[in-house]
């Protein structure tokens, strides 16, 4: 195509484009320069809907946009303002929300009380004021909604108000007045025309969930019955003010009511006046908040735009005015009150008190570690918390007019704020008082949603379902590709039938023998389970064995990431050896790997009577577990041990050394295990020897182990117990690699979003202190008691690695990060001094356990923070 155009071609374009432009404003009229204003103006209007509102609630943990990886604070005051626009197109803005009132007194789930009885709203039977087209009002309590129609179109789509102030509705009367049929037109026999008036709760159904007697009492009180008459009812104090959202409808009482040329555009032309209030949608929300920060400074009216929510709070976070206490304190009387926290040292200053004292003198003020401290169990009182007044002295002397009088709506109410150690508590009949936290009980949040115990002897399926529904919950983003990595097992080359490590130690051989007679004599196996080895699984086979041949290379789990810090300076000294982590010095060997013993008496799963697993087993499942000890006996790497029970085929323990470039290096970590009868169908069942600390996102301290495995959290895939290629071993492995890993803190549930952010960071490295720590009680604790058949084991590991775990310890009160050997001058961060303060009262308790077994400490020196 020539793009050299003549002169000619210039003026043909030239009436051309005159041409295309008269024909354009021909087709709108002349008035396109108009529709374009008014299409910039609805783009301007679209934006300023979509520019959405950050919002935050009473007691929200924040932190400062412009320092998203520095203190935090709580939200202790919200004040709200609105845009409005009414369904005639009138706005009106920057309205407070304290101004505004429901379309209905009383919404579900409201909480309401009757007598010594707190409730929440289940259900609502609507009273409808209606106005009739001739004049006359109409009053309906609708049980069914056939007896109101609600007359199109519908001008507010909200699911929760079913009627609305304005609204046009048919009203089936048992009489209908006969002057309405001129009226509207098109009058039918018992029915007529109306606009709503108002909407109200005509009867409610309540659920009854707590009294006043649960906190003290010994009188037993009949709760009253479900359907109760909103006259009956006290609402209980909230801050409802500040839940408004964009798009909820509301009435602004006294704002002028629009004349009936504006009121005919918003409806229709046979749409009657209401006198009730007008009707209004929220179309923007602002919000300013006054913040309490960790350092105890106050900031007032920050725009909600500069502050970020904090999704995940760290364990080790506190604020001023929380209620505290000592993790390992015999003194059950002694609290604390929070005034001051470091965030960057983890340092909390704390007043202490005594449980009579409601005034404490600063000689009673501490700085202390962060790790040394939990939240008080009865005192952890938050914002709008349910709270009932304990005067157990007094109850057993009220009457029963008492219970149904004023006493008890000053004794139910909400927490409204904290000052100087004592709660403000707003209760239910108005009034507003200052109460020391042990002068009120809270009334736990389960009792609202009824959430269920998961008892200790459910089965693994409904467990599994309990745990994915739990607040208690560990993320498995890093188990994608573990099933794959040990889904065959490292001796995939040898045949297990063929091969000598099928069979059972010598010791065993005679048990198993007589067991399988006595248990199944003529029985015939009724297993339809493969009894031929996992490696001979050959499904997806190709994938794995260049994982495997990978896994199995001697290397160190820390290599895993580019960036982990060798530990063979002063944390760790790994050696080369068939499997992963060699850490044990090679002068260990008089302590097996694998073994049978005898004795399972201390096991978690041993049931005294049982020798054998019940229901009775079949043949395949012993081959099945023979299988499974031979893998275990040639493919455990020197860091694993394992015992089998004579006496019981199903159960087995196992102790696993920390990974190095971890903050679980050196110590001794085990698991009891059973086999289920339906074994390999359904996975084992795994309990964690937590001795009372949790340490793992995935390990509780009751022992539950959480792992997509184990079909105890949920997954999919690779992820989930495989009955033809899943086993033993690769949930040991498993427990090792991915579980007590370099940074733990990503293991809960959603924090992976985390990974590489500040506050994630910030908060992993705080949870390494604290996971380092523990890792250091669990070693005192097992040297002072180690696992049956596991004392050998715990005094030779701990007598050839003493020596670098004091030296790690002096590393990390240098600055060394944890899980790290790097000098001071390589890193770029230091090391907590909360957690130098709690890792000096640790280490003379570690030199005297390391001493009791004979380690030689004298040439260690106490540590100063």
């Amino acid at each position: 195509m020539d793009m050299n155009l003549t002169d000619s071609d210039w003026e043909s374009s030239s009436d051309s484009g005159s041409s295309e432009q008269e024909e354009v404003e021909f087709s709108y009229g002349g008035r396109a320069q108009d529709i374009f204003s008014n299409l910039e103006e609805t783009i301007g209007k679209i934006d300023d809907f979509l520019s959405f509102e950050r919002g935050f609630m009473y007691g929200d943990i924040v932190r400062s946009a412009a320092e998203p990886s520095g203190q935090s604070g709580r939200v202790i005051n919200v004040d709200m303002s609105v845009n409005l626009e009414s369904i005639h197109g009138k706005v009106v803005k920057e309205v407070d929300t304290k101004r505004l009132q429901r379309l209905r007194s009383i919404s579900l789930c409201y909480y309401v009380i009757n007598g010594p009885w707190l409730g929440r709203v289940d259900k609502i039977v609507e009273r409808v004021s209606v106005t009739l087209d001739d004049g006359s009002n109409y009053e309906v309590l609708v049980r069914n909604q056939d007896q109101l129609v609600a007359v199109p179109p519908n001008m507010l789509e909200d699911s929760q108000y079913t009627y609305y102030p304005g609204q046009r509705v048919q009203v089936k009367l048992a009489h209908a007045p006969r002057s309405t049929s001129w009226l509207c037109g098109n009058w039918r026999e018992n029915q007529a025309l109306g606009t709503v008036c108002s909407v109200e709760a005509g009867l409610v159904y309540v659920e009854w969930v707590a009294s006043i007697i649960m906190g003290g009492g010994d009188r037993n009180l009949t709760a009253p019955q479900a359907l109760q008459s909103p006259e009956s009812l006290t609402l209980l104090p909230s801050v409802s003010h500040v839940s408004w959202q964009l798009g909820d409808w509301c009435i602004l009482p006294g704002a002028p009511h629009c004349d009936v040329e504006e009121l005919q555009k918003g409806f229709s032309r046979n749409m009657q006046s209401s006198s009730s209030d007008e009707l209004f949608v929220i179309t923007k929300t602002k919000m300013k908040v006054d913040v309490l920060w960790q350092d105890g400074g106050c900031s007032m009216g920050v725009d909600s735009q500069q502050l970020l929510p904090v999704g995940a709070v760290n364990a080790h976070d506190f604020w001023p005015e929380q209620f505290v206490v000592e993790k390992e304190t015999c003194n059950s009387k002694r609290w604390g009150v929070v005034k001051v926290v470091n965030a960057k040292e983890q340092t909390v200053k704390v007043q202490w008190r005594t449980l009579a004292e409601k005034e404490a003198s600063e000689q009673m003020e501490e700085v202390v570690s962060a790790y040394e401290l939990l939240e008080h169990p009865d005192f952890g009182f938050c914002y709008s918390d349910v709270v009932f007044s304990v005067a157990t002295e007094t109850k057993h002397q009220l009457t029963d007019s008492d219970y149904s009088g004023a006493y008890c709506l000053s004794s139910i109410g909400v927490v409204a704020g904290f000052r100087n150690g004592v709660v403000e508590v707003k209760w239910a009949n108005g009034s507003t008082s200052e109460v020391a936290p042990y002068e009120i009980w809270r009334m736990e949040r389960s009792e609202f949603s009824n959430s269920s115990t998961i008892s200790s002897a459910s089965s693994v399926q409904d467990l599994s379902q309990k745990i994915a529904q739990s607040d208690e919950s560990s993320s498995n983003h890093q188990e994608t590709g573990l099933v794959n990595l040990y889904s065959v097992g490292e001796s995939c080359n040898k045949n297990v039938v063929e091969s000598s490590s099928f069979f059972l130690p010598k010791a065993a051989i005679g048990f198993i023998t007589n067991l399988a007679s006595s248990l199944f004599g003529s029985h015939g196996s009724t297993s339809a389970i493969s009894s031929h080895s996992l490696c001979n699984d050959t499904e997806d086979q190709s994938d794995s064995e260049v994982l495997v041949q990978e896994a199995t290379e001697p290397h160190d789990i820390s290599e895993s990431k580019s960036d982990e810090v060798d530990m063979d300076m002063m944390v760790n000294l790994p050696i080369v050896g068939k499997g992963i982590n060699k850490t044990l010095d090679s002068t260990i060997v008089s302590f097996k790997q694998f073994d049978m013993v005898t004795d399972c008496s201390d096991h978690h799963f041993f049931s005294p009577g049982k020798e054998v697993a019940q229901p009775p087993v079949t043949k395949s499942w012993v081959k099945k577990v023979q299988q499974e000890w031979s893998n275990l006996e040639a493919d455990l790497p020197n860091t694993i041990y394992v015992r089998v029970y004579e006496e019981r085929m199903d159960l087995i323990r196992a102790a696993l050394v920390g990974a190095p470039g971890t903050p679980y290096h050196d110590g001794l970590f085990f698991f009891d295990i059973m086999l289920p009868p339906q074994y390999p169908h359904e996975p084992p069942m795994v309990h964690y020897h937590s001795g009372g600390m949790r340490l793992n996102p995935n390990l509780y301290e009751s022992g539950r182990v959480c792992l997509s495995l184990l079909n105890t959290w949920n997954g999919s895939g690779t992820e989930v117990w495989n009955p033809g290629s899943s086993s033993i071993l690769q949930v040991l492995l498993s427990f090792q690699a991915l579980v007590l890993n370099e940074k733990p803190y990503f293991n809960e549930a959603g924090y992976d979003k985390q990974l590489g952010r500040a506050e994630g960071e910030k908060n992993s490295v705080s949870y390494n202190e604290n996971a380092f720590l523990i890792t250091c009680k669990s070693m005192i604790s097992l040297l002072r008691k180690p696992p049956k058949h596991f004392e050998v084991l715990v005094k030779d590991h701990f007598t050839h690695r003493a020596q670098h775990v004091l030296a790690a310890c002096k590393a990390y009160m240098e600055g060394v990060p944890v899980g790290s050997s790097a000098k001071l001058q390589e890193s770029s961060t230091t090391n907590s001094t909360g957690f130098k303060i709690m890792l000096t009262k640790l280490y003379p308790k570690l030199v005297e356990a390391f001493s009791e077994i004979g380690v030689d400490c004298s040439q260690g020196v106490a540590l100063e923070p």
